[in-house]
């Protein structure tokens, strides 16, 4: 047995056997201050300044011994009971012993402490007692009951040799001792940047981290630094809120609830490439959240710049450490907000939740329904949120909806609407930390359960892990009022209302734009109105104002604008409201910006009036046009007069104002006693067609009396065509036939083949050279044809708008051709029926035919 020491040797306040001196026991002091600061320490003369930094230099020194002495004392307690325990001894007794070894060691007790904590305490991974199963717990029962027994048989030795386990290694044990030892420390730790202190200071079997951060996490999911080790100050603020960055390892480690463990410089900076550039870089690096219980408080991560040595053990019992930290930042926070958010459900104790006590008082004053919603996970997937507390207002929205309020759920409230937005919206918030506004979401009651269809905005933030939704309901009113506000922009109006007895108007937002050119205000002014009118028609809005509010008479004027609204005009509507008395309380109305209405009315009357004038000119011109080809087209009487040859024509102009073709056909008996058989079709319409072709005409009568054959005729024309009419062209066919040998010589320029009827009806197309339109090559030539015609034939010369394309394609010119098939010849009326309907001529296009019958 150890002799006890007397009370005399014992000093410092507190619990007995707490604090014994010793030159290797207590903590060091600093020396006392030399110079004139000592001699102020003691009581000397020295300056205010310099005796003042003394003491706060002593004082601190004390502080700095008081604390390690106190995350000290429960090591040195646990070995004093394992001494107790082992040995036998009084707990006195079991200090005194702790004293002997470290003074023949040379050791600090604080390091023998830890030394024979180590070699009993258990492995931090290892299960508790009271989570081992039925065989190991029986188990653990009979020894202790085997270990009583045999106390009570046999007394204890004096003193017993220390035991050690035999599947412990030297190694592991002062792994365990340090573990010890620094949890001890971290449970006196008084603040955060202190628990940061110790794990960056306390002589460990592994070297100390060379920069360490503790964060706390905010409802927003972004981390708050609270406590560092190793980093410079003004880095520190730069860091002391950390947003939700996945390119960050600390925000991986808190959101995916997991350690990282990061070695080598590479490969910290291959999975996190911004690492390179952080102040907690480094060879080795550990992120890590830390949890209390089921809730995550946060997160820590520590830098090693030479990195820790190989081993999973070392590894395992550094991780170990964070548990303690975990806990003593949990006691820290003692915050009841926090608590009410981290309340688990099912823990009893002897007073109410926080949260059944602040919680409501603050979420049921809000006028919309309101509930927080904890994540709902099945084998680590997000799949629901349930309704942890919900509002009044909530609630009723629930039981509408046929949902029991007490065990709602997001899906089970809105299974279409939660499922395809509401829960992919929060389960990205609840990862990035963003707020979310959700505007026009509709509830439709066929899907989602809701009594009616429902227009819904909802706006919700992340608190920590759960997400609080704020939603409101958009009632008739609400839709009727942006249905207001749409029409009043898409009209261009603005409403008011005045009541008299008030200083200023009260004004749609419509109207605040349309006086303030839209820019954001607050109201129209009332001492600008005057100024926003126009000088001319100001004593007239006066006037009309004075019969509304003195007369009670409505108010219509249009008034152009100045100042704010200058270049502008406005209608003005407006009607009085009476009050009990039959005198005018208030006005309101609306004001129209009428500008662009005014504008294109001004542009439509200036545009009847073009169009007026342009109808005029069309109309005479189209007199014009009609009275030059009726002088043109030859009358029946001088179709009659032609020797040899029966005649007859038609041409027909569409009945549309302003439109004349340049059509027309010609028959003119030579001296010889021929005829000269003329078809022509000008491009264009109108008066100036028509003048050309009356030249063309002409032109030709001119040239047949020359006796130039058809050919020559067609060359000359096109010669003068394109000398004189370089803006026109012309499809023209001339033929000359001699009654004595009943020759037609013919020759055509861009118009089709004459059509030849026997007697019997047959038809053929006349085969010959057709040449360009008139007026496209100067220096054309072209050629005749000539055919001999029997008694009885007929020839049939036409124009129309799809005569040219039809004879290259054939369709509608072979039911030309067969025309004697279904018609009857004689009948020049029908001829021509049967022409348009063959060629499908639309009504507003011209046609010209001629119809050549020899006797």
């Amino acid at each position: 047995m150890v002799a006890k020491p007397s009370g005399a040797g014992r000093s410092g306040a507190g619990p007995a056997g707490q604090a014994r001196p010793s030159t290797s026991a207590a903590p060091t002091q600093p020396a006392a201050p030399a110079g004139p600061a000592a001699a102020a320490a003691d009581g000397g003369s020295a300056e205010p300044a310099e005796a003042l930094a003394a003491l706060v230099a002593k004082l601190r020194a004390e502080l700095t011994g008081v604390r390690t002495a106190m995350r000290n004392r429960a090591v040195i307690e646990q070995a004093k009971g394992v001494l107790v325990e082992r040995l036998g001894v009084s707990p006195d007794q079991g200090f005194d012993q702790l004293v002997r070894l470290s003074q023949r060691t040379n050791i600090k007790l604080i390091e023998v402490a830890a030394a024979i904590v180590g070699t009993t305490s258990p492995d931090p991974d290892a299960p508790d007692v009271v989570n081992l199963i039925d065989d190991e717990l029986r188990q653990h029962v009979a020894r202790s009951r085997t270990r009583a027994a045999a106390t009570s048989e046999a007394p204890a030795p004096a003193v017993e040799k220390p035991r050690r386990r035999a599947s412990r290694t030297p190694e592991v044990e002062a792994l365990q001792s340090q573990h010890q030892l620094l949890s001890a420390r971290i449970a006196a730790a008084r603040g955060y940047d202190e628990i940061a202190e110790v794990l960056g200071t306390a002589p460990t079997a592994w070297p100390g981290p060379s920069s360490i951060m503790i964060t706390l996490l905010d409802p927003d999911g972004a981390q708050r630094g609270v406590g560092t080790y190793g980093i410079p100050g003004e880095v520190r603020s730069r860091w002391s809120r950390i947003p939700p960055d996945p390119a960050l390892p600390l925000v991986v480690a808190v959101q995916e609830v997991e350690a990282i463990w990061l070695v080598g410089g590479e490969e910290v900076t291959r999975r996190f490439p911004v690492m390179d550039q952080l102040p907690f870089s480094g060879d080795t690096v550990l992120a890590s959240p830390l949890i209390s219980g089921e809730r995550v408080l946060g997160g820590i991560i520590m830098s090693w710049a030479d990195g820790l040595p190989d081993g999973d053990e070392l590894r395992r019992y550094v991780a170990a450490l964070l548990e303690p930290v975990a806990r003593q930042i949990d006691t820290l926070i003692g915050d009841e907000i926090a608590s009410a958010w981290f309340h688990v459900e099912g823990e009893e104790t002897a007073q109410a939740a926080p949260a059944q006590v602040w919680l409501p008082t603050v979420v049921d004053v809000l006028h919309n329904p309101a509930a927080l919603l904890s994540p709902v996970t099945v084998d680590g997937q997000l799949v629901d949120f349930r309704v942890e507390y919900a509002n009044v207002m909530a609630r009723q929205v629930f039981a509408a909806a046929r949902v029991d309020p007490d065990e709602a759920t997001l899906l089970a409230a809105y299974p279409t609407l939660g499922s395809t937005t509401l829960l992919p919206e929060f389960a990205r918030m609840l990862h990035d930390g963003q707020p979310r506004r959700l505007e026009g979401l509709r509830a439709d009651p066929r899907t989602d359960g809701v009594p009616a269809a429902q227009t819904i905005s909802v706006h919700a933030v992340r608190l920590w892990d759960r997400v609080f939704a704020v939603w409101r309901i958009a009632t008739e009113a609400d839709l009727l009022y942006d249905q207001l506000l749409q029409a009043e922009r898409i009209a261009g109006v603005g409403s008011f209302c005045w009541e008299l007895r008030d200083p200023e108007p009260r004004c749609s937002p419509e109207l605040i734009r349309l006086f303030h050119g839209g820019r954001d205000a607050a109201g129209v002014p009332v001492d600008e109105l005057t100024a926003s009118v126009h000088a001319d028609d100001l004593l007239a809005v006066q006037d009309a104002v004075r019969r509304t509010v003195v007369e009670g008479k409505n108010l219509l004027a249009e008034v152009r604008g100045a100042g704010r609204v200058n270049g502008r005009r406005l209608r003005l509507t407006a009607e009085p409201l009476f009050d009990d008395t039959g005198n005018v309380y208030a006005v309101r109305g609306t004001v129209q910006d009428v500008t662009e209405e005014r504008a294109i009315e001004a542009r439509l009357r200036r545009a009847e009036e073009a169009l007026a004038a342009q109808r005029h000119r069309l109309a005479d011109e189209r007199r014009a046009a009609q009275a030059l080809q009726k002088a043109l087209l030859p009358t029946d009487p001088e179709l009659g007069h032609m020797q040899g040859v029966e005649i007859c024509g038609h041409c027909r102009s569409p009945e549309r104002v302003g439109t004349v073709d340049g059509d027309w056909f010609d028959a003119t008996s030579l001296p010889d006693g021929g005829t000269i058989l003329v078809l022509g079709d000008v491009d264009d319409r109108g008066l100036s067609s028509m003048t050309t072709a009356a030249r063309l005409r002409y032109a030709v009568r001119a040239y047949a009396a020359l006796d130039m054959p058809p050919g020559d005729i067609l060359s000359a024309v096109n010669g003068m065509l394109c000398a004189m009419e370089v803006e026109h062209t012309a499809c023209l066919v001339v033929a000359r036939y001699s009654p004595a040998t009943r020759e037609l010589r013919w020759a055509a320029a861009g118009q089709v083949a004459p059509v030849r009827y026997t007697a019997a009806g047959q038809g053929t197309v006349l085969s010959g050279p057709l040449g360009l339109p008139l007026g496209e090559v100067t220096e054309m030539r072209y050629s005749d044809t000539m055919v001999t015609l029997d008694p009885g034939d007929r020839v049939l010369l036409y124009t129309g708008g799809q005569a040219r394309v039809d004879r290259r394609r054939g369709g509608g010119l072979d039911l030309v051709r067969r025309a004697g098939e279904h018609i009857d010849l004689s009948d020049f009326d029908a001829v021509v029926t049967h022409l348009v309907t063959s060629l499908n001529i639309p009504d507003d296009e011209d046609v010209c035919a001629m119809l050549v019958h020899v006797p």
